[in-house]
């Protein structure tokens, strides 16, 4: 089975590929105190990585993903364009403004992903539904959600008077944080460990996988924007059966790519991808029980934690792993050296956050930023030369 769109799915990676190198860059100089950036920066940086990133890479996903054996279409292509073209803009805004150029860009760039989402439902049906089709189209569905909840907030940043509940500067993030990015980072470890899983149909379990850790997204946002602490604790136990759910589900696939660890390919990045999902909904966890459940301000560091954890642990070893099912080859040096570090340096800079120890963090900083220039600039080379069609 293969896919019209294989070209259109290469132009957003590479999209992708090129607008991390922004927030690789100035999380280096920021890493290792050489520079020290406006919030303006540090903005673009964040929205850099989680738009231009992430989220490109996840429509990406889903463009393959649902266009399988489909016949070709306009709206995923016009959608492959308008995608990194709105979040280039939007991230702009970020960087050069603090006015209303924001939330209207932001509303272009929600309602791209709202094309995105809607596509996405409207090849569903007659389609077998393995659990990572499932967990695109959560991801998606959140994906909308805290955009509209992005624009609020950039309304509300431009206009105070405007009324909007301060609560959005907590729930924005929420929403991508737990709502939107571990959905999608259990679907890429997924499709990472075991690649014919998108051919299989979604059980009870992989259903309940997905839409718990939503759910708990779902009330995580609720909770903020209506100052209801109980509602954030509901949410935990709902990341954590799902988080084991996918365990049980995968695990002799995950078993295989222990044993495969110093072999390069896709299936170690999802190993590893599930590590720090672990450790990610620890962090979570230790947050809600100790500062959000009692209505108190978590320690930033612990945020930074958090976001570091599934920002770079989880969703770019699960990017790449997507990645090198599309990109021609790569030296096997040059795939080691971006396996071991991005993952050592991602490890020692949470760390470091999570115990504030700087050192700690400077020195894994230049490890994981000079691997992921390394690998973003090889897999951008690859995408270039890769065949006519990836394997399904």
């Amino acid at each position: 089975m293969t896919s019209p769109y294989a070209g259109e799915v290469r132009l957003m990676l590479r999209a992708a590929l090129l607008l991390f190198v922004f927030t690789v860059v100035v999380g280096i100089l920021n890493g290792v105190d050489l520079v020290e950036f406006d919030r303006r920066t540090l903005l673009t940086h964040v929205h850099a990585g989680t738009l231009g990133w992430i989220t490109i890479g996840v429509l990406a996903a889903s463009v393959w993903l649902f266009g399988l054996g489909a016949p070709a279409a306009g709206l995923p292509r016009a959608i492959a364009f308008a995608a990194p073209a709105t979040i280039v803009a939007y991230s702009l805004a970020f960087l050069t403004t603090y006015g209303v150029a924001r939330p209207i860009l932001g509303t272009l760039t929600g309602v791209v992903l709202l094309v995105g989402f809607g596509w996405a439902v409207m090849q569903a049906p007659g389609r077998t539904l393995s659990t990572p089709h499932v967990g695109i189209l959560a991801a998606l569905a959140m994906s909308v959600v805290g955009s509209v909840l992005g624009v609020l907030l950039g309304y509300l940043l431009s206009t105070p008077e405007s009324g909007l509940p301060e609560a959005l500067g907590a729930a924005h993030p929420a929403s991508m944080v737990v709502g939107f990015l571990v959905p999608v980072g259990m679907c890429l470890i997924e499709w990472a460990v075991d690649p014919d899983s998108i051919h299989r149909r979604a059980g009870i379990a992989g259903w309940l996988q997905i839409a718990l850790p939503f759910t708990g997204g779902l009330l995580a946002v609720v909770g903020l924007l209506g100052n209801i602490p109980p509602l954030l604790a509901i949410g935990i136990p709902l990341e954590v059966i799902g988080l084991l759910i996918l365990v049980v589900r995968t695990r002799r696939a995950l078993l295989g790519a222990a044993a495969r660890l110093m072999e390069p390919g896709p299936a170690r990045h999802g190993l590893l991808a599930l590590v720090y999902l672990v450790a990610n909904i620890s962090i979570l966890f230790y947050l809600v029980s100790t500062y959000l459940s009692k209505n108190l301000e978590p320690p930033e560091h612990l945020l930074l934690g958090l976001d570091h954890a599934i920002f770079i642990g989880v969703m770019t070893n699960g990017l790449f792993a997507l990645i090198a099912r599309f990109r021609g080859p790569v030296k096997p040096v040059g795939e080691q050296v971006l396996f071991w570090g991005l993952n050592i340096g991602v490890g020692l800079f949470v760390i470091g956050l999570l115990a504030q120890v700087r050192p700690l963090i400077h020195a894994g900083t230049p490890i994981l930023g000079l691997a992921l220039l390394h690998g973003i600039a090889s897999a951008f080379i690859a995408l270039g030369r890769a065949n006519t069609e990836a394997p399904a």
